[in-house]
């Protein structure tokens, strides 16, 4: 361990010439601890989580025990470090990805930006640690970029906070988790493609009952749909215009009501009775709004109009026989949905 001496150690009358000459090896010895001084590189191998880096040097290449594809390094035994010492980590090889764990527990742990493990996939990415005490802190790391390029996924996932930035092109028929929005943060974004061609729907479920644009979950379409999501600790909202899904089904009530911010396509379960109130939320001036509702096997079934509507035309009424409800959230003197009905052919 090298260590500077004490200012004033050198020019004390009472050194001898040995100590003087041991305290100038010693400072030279502090100073090639430096990151980026001339000492070289130090090759260190996690071994049971961990790595002892041996000291005279600030940059350490860091690579998998028995040069497995992935690795996860816990702690960084300080051995060969004082305190306020700073090391400059990276991986040995692309091909041999380490994961540097956020607080592990234990002498040497790590304490990493925004709680979240940090990834070495990439001989170019770097984290500079600082010693404190028994614990090491992330001072920063670079490039000065939020992530690594686009990643494809083919089977469902959990989107983590060490995620934050990430572009996820997705294929299959796959569903998106997120973690808790307080775990991933205040701030955390990610960007969601759905890269199916012709068929497969990709779903995004967050955490438990947290919502997207108020919605528990939502659906990506093929050919390419998007999301930018992001984050602000409690819930998670899309950047840019409110995206709606393409279609919100809503089960048959006597008394429906229907969510205008959801969508602005619904479809109503098969009237096995009458819908005797029908009540439209949440609607903005200008909206469209589309309800198609379809008669079951017995037919004859009833639906009023919305409550405070002006609607023109009539319900078919034939088994399985569907109308649409076609209105529009109007301002004038009275705020209220216009519109009418469609009859589709049988």
């Amino acid at each position: 361990m090298a260590t500077i001496p004490a200012a004033g150690h050198i020019s004390d009358s009472l050194r001898t010439e040995g100590e003087v000459k041991a305290d100038l090896e010693a400072v030279i010895a502090s100073l090639r601890q430096v990151p980026g001084a001339a000492a070289a590189e130090l090759s260190s191998t996690i071994s049971g989580g961990s790595i002892t880096p041996a000291g005279g040097g600030g940059i350490i290449v860091v690579d998998t025990e028995s040069s497995a594809a992935t690795d996860d390094l816990a702690n960084i035994v300080q051995t060969n470090y004082p305190d306020n010492a700073c090391i400059l980590l990276r991986n040995a090889n692309a091909a041999r990805v380490v994961t540097l764990k956020h607080a592990a527990t234990g002498n040497g742990q790590m304490f990493l930006d925004r709680a979240a493990d940090y990834v070495l996939d990439d001989t170019l990415k770097y984290l500079l640690l600082q010693r404190r005490s028994n614990d090491w802190y992330e001072v920063l790391r670079g490039p000065s970029r939020v992530a690594m390029p686009v990643v494809a996924k083919n089977g469902s996932f959990t989107v983590q906070k060490e995620d934050l930035g990430k572009v996820f092109y997705c294929t299959n028929a796959i569903t998106v988790s997120f973690a808790a929005a307080a775990a991933l943060g205040n701030g955390f974004f990610v960007t969601i493609i759905n890269g199916n061609g012709a068929s497969n729907d990709i779903v995004l479920d967050p955490n438990s009952s947290e919502t997207i644009n108020g919605l528990t979950t939502f659906t990506l379409r093929p050919y390419g749909d998007v999301m930018d999501i992001v984050c602000n600790g409690s819930a998670f909202y899309t950047v840019g215009r409110r995206v709606k899904p393409a279609i919100v089904q809503d089960s048959y009530a006597a008394s429906l009501t229907i969510d205008a911010s959801a969508g602005d396509y619904h479809e109503v379960g098969a009237l096995t009775g009458n819908v005797t109130t029908l009540t439209i939320n949440n609607g903005v001036f200008g909206q469209r709004l589309k309800i198609r509702f379809v008669q079951d096997g017995t037919g004859g079934r009833t639906v009023v109009a919305p409550t405070g509507a002006k609607v023109s035309g009539s319900l078919a009424s034939a088994a399985s026989q569907a109308s649409h409800l076609d209105l529009t959230y109007v301002f004038g003197s009275v705020s209220r949905w216009e519109g009418a009905w469609q009859q589709i052919p049988t």
